[in-house]
């Protein structure tokens, strides 16, 4: 295995890590706010290095930074997939790919968008199935899934074309 794949890998990896870390850290924190703003007494679970950053800091504000990083984390699991693509695959196959890929990134989080908005313009029972089916769609395209994922099957697939010839 190329030294570059497996430092793709590590860095997949570390950005999962550091997804998970800052997301359920920054959630406990959103929790505990709401908690104590109904004057509940509770205890924050949030870890003390996350905590420094974003103690002074209001529900409206924390759930801002969570848009920008489900933004740059986006961003970065694309980029990873890109590069892989780029380092492995033809030049033919690389454009192929990237059309693919870019392509079903973005129906992903447009199909995330429009589930979850007809969950709010419903304003049903099951509003909260709605959130929870688009908030699992946009973690697909946050993580390292979805790189794996679209590699696997383009390759999967161009290895079965070239055994068909």
């Amino acid at each position: 295995m190329k030294i570059k794949n497996i430092v793709l890998i590590l860095l997949a990896f570390f950005f999962e890590y550091l997804r998970d870390y800052c997301f359920i850290n920054i959630n406990l924190y959103i929790k505990f706010l709401e908690k104590s703003n109904e004057g509940l007494e509770v205890l924050n679970y949030a870890d003390s290095l996350i905590f420094k950053l974003i103690e002074n800091l209001k529900i409206n504000s924390l759930v801002q930074i969570k848009w920008g990083m489900s933004f740059i984390f986006v961003l970065i699991f694309v980029a990873l997939g890109i590069l892989f693509s780029k380092w492995n695959f033809s030049n033919i196959n690389h454009r192929k790919f990237l059309k693919l890929y870019l392509f079903c990134g973005l129906v992903i989080l447009i199909l995330s968008f429009v589930i979850y908005s007809l969950g709010n313009m419903l304003n049903t029972e099951n509003e909260y199935n709605f959130y929870y089916i688009s908030l699992e769609l946009s973690h697909f395209v946050q993580s390292s899934l979805y790189p794996m994922t679209f590699i696997l099957i383009f390759w999967s697939y161009n290895l079965r074309l070239t055994s068909l010839k």
